[in-house]
């Protein structure tokens, strides 16, 4: 980057402290407008200004009309602000999940980077320096299961324990992620709500039902209440692509190496 860019005059250091102080690190054209209208005669005017602070690193566009302020001069990068501010950020209608929420609760300690979160808009993937954000969807009638969370740039919707072990077992069914919410679930077996678990579990429907009663019974928790929702269903669901060991009582295949 030219050094001759990163020299900011007094009104433009006056103009960014002033935006984190009201808006925070994640700012909007608009919001930059607003303080910037008094300075400047012309809309064009205003454009340009942010279109300088673009150019010379001071802003990072993560969207059309959304920047994140940057305040470290020797970086000039967003390093310093958390990745699920900025997922938030590019789509208020969802909430962090999966490894990300397991994190936030203290349950998941590997280095990620990349945020994932559930919307029940398009689904779409970001990447912008060295931050990979991926939005997966869901019908509206399982976006629940979040609350909103203090981070390092305002709230932001990060789902509780059980709604994020049952997005990984929705969204994935791969071994190693049948094997990350069975590890998790006896790990944190005294953290984890398991009635509220299965309260949501039975909104996601009978294949989800059928795996939750599965992993709980190898637990020891109480699933009756589980297999009740389901009492006279037909048909039968895999763990895996790959199950080929039937269990009768949740009529589901499984593999043996998830049980050894």
């Amino acid at each position: 980057m030219d050094t001759k860019y990163t020299i900011l005059l007094k009104d433009d250091v006056k103009l960014l402290e002033e935006a984190v102080v009201r808006f925070g690190r994640i700012v909007t054209f608009e919001q930059l407008s607003s303080l910037l209208k008094d300075r400047y005669a012309s809309a064009q005017s205003i454009r340009n200004r942010i279109s300088f602070l673009l150019k010379s690193g001071w802003l990072v566009k993560i969207k059309k009309g959304f920047y994140i302020i940057i305040t470290d001069l020797s970086s000039l990068s967003f390093n310093d602000i958390s990745g699920i501010a900025v997922a938030q950020a590019l789509n208020k209608d969802s909430y962090v999940s999966f490894e990300n929420a397991l994190q936030y609760h203290s349950m998941f300690d590997q280095m990620l980077n990349t945020v994932d979160a559930v919307t029940f808009k398009r689904a779409r993937k970001y990447e912008m320096q060295n931050l990979k954000i991926r939005f997966f969807k869901i019908k509206f009638g399982l976006y629940f299961g979040f609350e909103k969370q203090r981070s390092d740039a305002g709230l932001v919707n990060i789902a509780d324990r059980e709604k994020a072990l049952l997005d990984i077992l929705y969204f994935r069914s791969g071994d190693s992620s049948l094997g990350l919410i069975l590890e998790k679930m006896k790990e944190y077996k005294n953290d984890i709500n398991f009635v509220r678990l299965k309260k949501y579990a039975v909104k996601f429907g009978v294949g989800i039902i059928r795996k939750t009663g599965f992993l709980l019974d190898l637990l020891e928790i109480d699933t009756a209440d589980l297999q009740k929702s389901i009492f006279g269903k037909s048909g039968y669901d895999r763990l895996t692509k790959q199950s080929s060991k039937f269990n009768a009582k949740w009529r589901i295949y499984f593999d043996d190496k998830l049980i050894n």
